[in-house]
């Protein structure tokens, strides 16, 4: 019973500080606005239904949820509460992306530290994202994991973008073409999930650039849609637009291999 007891304090505590920015000087305003912003048509559940008379508040911000579901285990909540918190993390970040506002959440911290700055902006697919850190010690981050994939999953879904998986990463960087047909091959993979294609003939070029994403191993490439002014400045350039429609590459010991018969083999550079 103390430690519950405590947990509570400590909830209503850090919620308490979480609303007053001026206290702190680690955390901009942005973070704290994000932290405790209220979506505009997040309906209030009636939480009066739940069965643990430990959960209060409305639970309306990623900050009160995020400290509520990091100790639901402490509360050893029933199975109809879990599966509450669980469509209440979905539904606020529901409400987010339909109050325009485009959010994903990583974890820092550790032994590195927290760092000074903890928001920032990123870009995939083309999205302007809003990217939130929540910092940890070495032995804290576990509580909020279960918030975080609920969290971004929900907003990846909603943004249409693949979510990253462990070996996304290792596609980042520029790759060449190599054996005799593919000289003058060159590929560019970013982080942000563009990518920029060319096979050079000479004085001219064919190229193409758009979206990749990756499903374990295998790397698929979709060339964006030509606007009328893509296609005006192609044809009076000398590159010739080719388009990528789910192409696929088996990515294997830092080379690139088109699968369904394709000739075209690529390898990793490290500039």
């Amino acid at each position: 019973m103390r430690k519950i007891i405590f947990i509570l304090n400590f909830i209503f505590s850090t919620l308490i500080f979480a609303q007053n920015p001026e206290s702190s000087t680690l955390y901009e305003k942005e973070y704290y606005d994000l932290i405790n912003y209220i979506p505009e048509n997040l309906k209030t559940d009636s939480i009066q239904k739940l069965e643990s008379p430990l959960i209060k508040g409305s639970l309306n911000t990623i900050g009160s949820l995020k400290l509520y579901n990091g100790f639901k285990k402490d509360f050893k909540l029933s199975e109809n509460d879990n599966k509450w918190l669980k469509n209440r993390i979905d539904q606020i970040a529901t409400e987010i992306f339909l109050d325009g506002k485009r959010i994903l959440i990583s974890a820092v911290g550790g032994y590195s530290g927290c760092p000074d700055k903890m928001i920032d902006t990123i870009r995939l697919n083309n999205i302007e994202i809003t990217n939130l850190r929540f910092c940890y010690s070495c032995t804290d981050s576990y509580r909020d994991e279960n918030f975080i994939n609920i969290f971004n999953n929900k907003m990846y879904s909603l943004m249409k973008i693949e979510p990253p998986n462990g070996k996304t990463y290792r596609f980042y960087g520029k790759f060449i073409g190599y054996s005799k047909n593919n000289n003058g091959i060159e590929l560019i993979l970013t982080d942000d999930r563009t990518f920029k294609f060319w096979k050079r003939k000479g004085h001219g070029s064919d190229f193409t650039e758009g979206l990749w994403k990756n499903r374990n191993d295998t790397l698929i490439l979709n060339s964006k849609t030509l606007t009328k002014n893509d296609s005006l400045t192609f044809s009076l350039s000398s590159a010739k637009w080719i388009e990528f429609n789910n192409l696929e590459f088996q990515f294997k010991k830092e080379k690139l291999t088109e699968l369904n018969n394709g000739k075209r083999k690529l390898k990793k550079i490290t500039e």
